[in-house]
């Protein structure tokens, strides 16, 4: 054995090395970004499904004594065409709650995501409510299917379509 050749030896098993540890770091890297990709997935829809759950009991709950401050809690979660179509639908809906004495307490039953990304979300959400008014003091238990539409507008999940669907 030569004297250079008994030197090569140490050396390609320092560069064998030292590829493998940065083949290691490279690894751990990408692993650690899935990672946190995936958590802020999961962090995005659980917040996306929590905003449907309190925007669907925030609308069927509600009292005929407090139909302003109930109303302003379902706006305060909504936007776009479903934000102007509840404002526009508010007073009608007012007067005839106002008149029939009518009360609604919601109870969120279960709720899914159907679809979700950073932007946007769809969520099914049942609820249960015991509704009442003039005609039915006792109140009639009604269910409600309800997909939502939500976007996320400066990191608050909002409701952009509200459709009852069943």
């Amino acid at each position: 054995m030569t004297p250079t050749s008994s030197r090569r030896g140490p050396l390609i098993l320092a560069w064998a090395l030292s590829v493998l540890v940065l083949v290691a770091l490279v690894a751990a890297t990408l692993s650690v970004v899935a990672l946190r990709r995936q958590s802020t997935k999961n962090e995005d829809r659980a917040a996306a499904m929590q905003a449907a759950r309190q925007l669907a009991l925030d609308f069927t709950t509600y009292d005929y004594k407090t139909w302003d401050a109930d109303t302003k809690r379902v706006l305060d979660h909504s936007t776009g065409q479903f934000k102007e179509e509840f404002t526009a639908s508010t007073n009608t809906i007012k007067a005839s709650v106002a008149e029939n004495q009518a009360t609604s307490k919601g109870d969120v039953k279960e709720a899914a995501v159907v679809s979700n990304d950073k932007d946007s979300a769809q969520v099914l959400v049942i609820v249960n409510a015991v509704v009442t008014n003039t005609a039915s003091k006792d109140g009639v238990e009604r269910r409600y299917r309800i997909k939502l539409d939500l976007v996320n507008e400066q990191d608050r999940w909002l409701t952009a379509d509200f459709q009852v669907v069943g």
